[in-house]
């Protein structure tokens, strides 16, 4: 009797678990990537403060070297609705740490523009010349602009890709980052083996053509020979 009530109460069950109401899986609605928990988000969280930009003109690329090159031009917009830019607070551009080059620290004059040029005033450098401060005597309205130029980066001696970093409430962190690129370029070679070429030497002489006729003497301290041969059109010899 009881093995045939086990039996009937196991029958019991199986019945349930098959007639019973289906359970299905939460489905979620959310955009792509949104991570939201399902209704727990019904409407947007501001997080506030004010966000201003920064924007170079376009990418920029240089060699390998030390010789200082010009900037692109670069622009800073503030908040078009509540302006976070404020007189007494420097706005600061940063090189990021993982980009081998510096700031031309004997530039200390910028050409200024924008609805913002008449706000700012001197230029420095600081953090080891990875970072521009300009100094900001008035309060920028909503949607100012500012425009810099006429500086110069130096030193790149790694390769790589970054973006220019801003700070412009003086809380040492960073509070927008360049949409362009700055790109320093692999280390580019034309000399031969042994030729003993100075970095920025080989970057200014990568163009020279060799012309005329011109006399080597091999290394060879038996029988020592002399080669002749012509330039031709591009680095190296030619028969």
């Amino acid at each position: 009797m009881r093995k045939r009530t086990m039996t009937l109460r196991v029958a019991v069950v199986c019945a349930l678990m098959v007639s019973g109401p289906i359970t299905r899986a939460a489905v979620y609605t959310g955009g792509s990537g949104g991570a939201y928990s399902m209704d727990t988000m019904t409407s947007d969280v501001e997080l506030g403060g004010a966000v201003a930009a920064i924007a170079s003109a376009s990418n920029q690329s240089f060699a390998r070297g030390y010789t200082p090159r010009a900037i692109g031009m670069i622009t800073i917009t503030d908040d078009p609705v509540s302006p976070g830019i404020k007189s007494g607070t420097p706005v600061v551009i940063h090189i990021p740490s993982g980009l081998a080059m510096t700031w031309d620290e004997t530039d200390t004059t910028a050409t200024f523009g924008g609805t913002a040029a008449g706000k700012v005033g001197t230029i420095s450098y600081a953090g080891s010349n990875k970072q521009l401060v300009i100094a900001v005597t008035g309060d920028f309205a909503a949607g100012d602009t500012l425009t810099i130029a006429d500086l110069s980066f130096k030193n790149y001696l790694g390769s790589g890709t970054g973006h220019l970093e801003m700070d412009f409430d003086n809380d040492g962190g960073i509070d927008s980052q360049d949409d362009k690129t700055v790109t320093i370029l692999g280390a580019f070679h034309y000399g031969g083996m042994e030729d003993g070429y100075a970095m920025d030497a080989m970057l200014l002489d990568r163009d020279m053509r060799i012309h005329g006729t011109l006399l080597m003497v091999t290394k060879n301290v038996r029988h020592p020979r002399f080669m002749a041969g012509k330039g031709g059109d591009r680095p190296g010899w030619s028969d």
